[in-house]
């Protein structure tokens, strides 16, 4: 297990927040549910929340741990407005996330899956 499991970082000036996933596992799973969760109950909710969530790394296969992690993480947001942007490699089998991004409630905020950061970052800041 590496020793980071994700980074956070912002990009476009501080307006969007991405997290970056070394890992998928069970470790990444609960640490990054306590992170955004925290996040989302601390944002400024007087403007939107753009989230980019980074899952291209060529050895990530999502955990049961991180798909139950963001199925709680998307229930526990509370009314924040925003964006989220997934990340995927062109080679990864992407169905699971596709379904675990329709199944999101729309009052969640729109979501989206891209395979290339730049036309994500664009998406998110429209």
């Amino acid at each position: 297990m590496p020793e980071t499991v994700y980074t956070r970082e912002w990009l476009a000036d501080g307006r969007i927040v991405c997290y970056r996933f070394v890992s998928t596992g069970s470790e990444a799973a609960e640490a990054w549910l306590q992170d955004v969760t925290h996040l989302f109950f601390t944002w400024d909710k007087q403007k939107p929340l753009l989230l980019l969530v980074d899952l291209r790394q060529a050895d990530n296969l999502m955990s049961a741990e991180m798909l139950k992690s963001i199925r709680e993480a998307v229930q526990e947001r509370p009314a924040v407005p925003g964006k989220t942007a997934v990340l995927v490699a062109s080679q990864q089998p992407i169905q699971t996330v596709e379904i675990l991004i329709e199944r999101v409630p729309a009052d969640k905020g729109d979501r989206k899956m891209f395979d290339q950061e730049a036309e994500a970052v664009a998406w998110l800041l429209q």
